[in-house]
């Protein structure tokens, strides 16, 4: 079903979440503006950035319409340029039933709330932070939201450790849900990237997850972090397999994954080897929709009807029907239920 035209051009994402009402899902896109070249310094190289934008979406009975847009930033990541870099993420962090937008820059954070008319921005400090990667979670499965980060170690001089910290919002802004936070270093060929959070088997909430993924074609690591007491933060990475090198009998994957969870399973579309070509993808590597039971990854076989979908691909409710929406030569397309055979 094709919902209608994208307003806007040189898409590379889309995400959906109830911003605007409490009933109706909404349309986040990024867009991709090219790149730049930022001064280091004098005397120093330039550093080529990547420029994003993104927008909100609004359907509508005469199609979609874009309601806001950002400024144009720097998505490129601090270690990789010296140069602060712009992150985002969104989810109900105040308890209202809407999501809010959070778009980090190193030490800053800015909230923005969304109304039928209007979008209003708030500003706040985070104590020296410098924060490469977020994502709403609920790490300790009390139904309130917090917000995961994954910053640079003022200490690591290497940029090869992370760390992980928790934040609530509360009256004066994020907060530290504690003094506390977890350090990862999988190695100097390992880049560290936070993918967002996904409910999982025998674990509490909605978790953040991390994933770390290597210079060449090898299957990535992935852990989640969990919060079994309020002193405490837990590093874990028993829910995923993983093996240094692909095998015939497993299915395994390599890079970032998109993350979705339909119901209490965890379904993610990505690069999975063996096994690929489930999703043809013009002059692209083709990607895959794979489900995690038992700490096992199983390719999910598309339905005849999905089996055209190219494009960034998000979870959609249009109308009281979960489903799924895709972009594709720039048009949004709606599947309602489900796009995959379960077995």
């Amino acid at each position: 079903m094709v919902l209608g035209r994208c307003p806007l051009e040189k898409v590379v994402a889309v995400g959906a979440g109830r911003f605007v009402s409490a009933d109706t899902d909404d349309i986040l896109i990024v867009q991709d503006l090219g790149r730049m070249e930022l001064s280091r310094g004098p005397g120093r190289d330039k550093a080529v950035v990547k420029l994003r934008r993104l927008a909100l979406l609004r359907p509508g009975g005469s199609g979609l319409k874009s309601v806001w847009q950002s400024e144009p930033f720097n998505s490129t990541s601090a270690a990789a340029s010296d140069i602060a870099g712009t992150c985002w993420t969104s989810g109900d962090i105040n308890a209202d039933g809407r999501h809010e937008l959070l778009l980090f820059t190193a030490d800053t954070c800015k909230v923005v709330s969304f109304e039928p008319d209007t979008a209003t921005t708030s500003a706040y400090g985070l104590n020296g932070a410098w924060v490469e990667g977020a994502a709403c979670c609920d790490a300790d499965g009390d139904s309130l939201s917090e917000v995961a980060t994954l910053e640079l170690s003022q200490i690591d001089t290497g940029f090869t450790t992370r760390l992980l910290r928790l934040y609530r919002m509360t009256g004066s802004g994020l907060v530290p849900c504690g003094a506390y936070s977890v350090g990862v270093n999988w190695g100097a060929d390992t880049r560290l990237a936070l993918l967002g959070s996904a409910r999982l088997e025998d674990y509490p909430g909605e978790l953040p997850v991390v994933a770390g993924i290597y210079a060449t074609l090898r299957p990535s690591q992935y852990a989640i972090v969990y919060r079994p007491a309020p002193d405490s933060l837990v590093l874990t990475t028993n829910p995923f397999p993983w093996q240094e090198w692909f095998s015939k009998e497993r299915v395994l994957p390599a890079g970032e994954l998109s993350l979705f969870n339909v119901g209490d399973t965890l379904v993610a579309c990505g690069y999975f080897v063996p096994g690929m070509g489930t999703v043809p993808v013009r002059g692209q590597s083709p990607q895959s929709f794979a489900a995690l039971d038992d700490g096992e990854w199983r390719l999910l076989p598309l339905l005849e009807s999905a089996m055209r979908i190219s494009g960034p691909v998000c979870r959609f409710t249009r109308n009281g029907t979960a489903g799924w929406l895709e972009l594709r030569d720039n048009l949004f397309y709606f599947y309602p239920g489900e796009i995959f055979r379960w077995r």
